[in-house]
């Protein structure tokens, strides 16, 4: 029973992600709901806000990679894996069949251990896309549709939107939309990788995750 509420949230993760990527209709309906949570945020500055969507991912995903992942297991396959691989190609560079042929026949086993792990290490990736998917389509939507109503004068119905909490002064750039590009990525998607990549480091520390 375990393993298979652990397969339909693993596969729910996964639709979640692709359905953000590929449906735009879909990326705004999970947008809508989340505002409906977090719309005590809204008049909170957009980049504080991302840093606290950053804040509730990092301690969420590292929760999940603590409690869901066997890090000791993990150390050992990988243990065993790399020493295969090393057996496996000193083998072949010194062309010693015998040893190949010993090899060959622990193949099956090797493949089962790598199967394993990519297992280990998708399932807490598919468990956070069950919080940050909905998270990233909330912020996505915000910011899009307040660029659009400052650039094009675009109006929309679905959100309740003060373009000023979309602005910030930045060291390099001066002032700006939190959704302007810059070095590829839109400025609030580069604050909020940021973000995530300092708190999730801290959390990690704190939490002690993969010792």
């Amino acid at each position: 029973m375990k393993k298979e509420v652990s397969r339909i949230l693993s596969i729910l993760g996964f639709l979640l992600f692709f359905g953000l990527v590929l449906s735009s209709e879909f990326r705004l309906m999970l947008a809508l709901a989340m505002e409906y949570v977090f719309f005590p945020l809204s008049s909170l500055k957009f980049y504080i806000t991302v840093f606290l969507m950053a804040l509730l991912t990092g301690l969420y995903s590292n929760l999940i990679q603590k409690y869901t992942v066997d890090y000791k297991r993990m150390k050992e396959i990988q243990k065993r894996v790399s020493e295969y691989q090393k057996e496996y190609m000193e083998a072949v560079k010194q062309k010693n069949q015998f040893k190949l042929k010993q090899l060959e026949k622990r193949s099956e086993e090797i493949r089962m251990l790598q199967s394993e792990l990519m297992s280990m290490q998708f399932k807490p990736m598919s468990y956070t896309f069950l919080v940050s998917i909905p998270i990233w389509a909330w912020l996505w939507e915000k910011a899009y549709f307040s660029y659009q109503h400052v650039k094009f004068g675009t109006t929309t119905e679905f959100f309740k939107l003060n373009d000023s909490l979309f602005y910030i002064t930045t060291p390099f750039w001066g002032t700006i939309h939190v959704s302007e590009i810059h070095a590829i990525f839109p400025w609030w998607i580069l604050w909020y990788m940021l973000c995530s990549i300092a708190v999730s480091q801290l959390i990690k520390k704190l939490l002690k995750v993969g010792v």
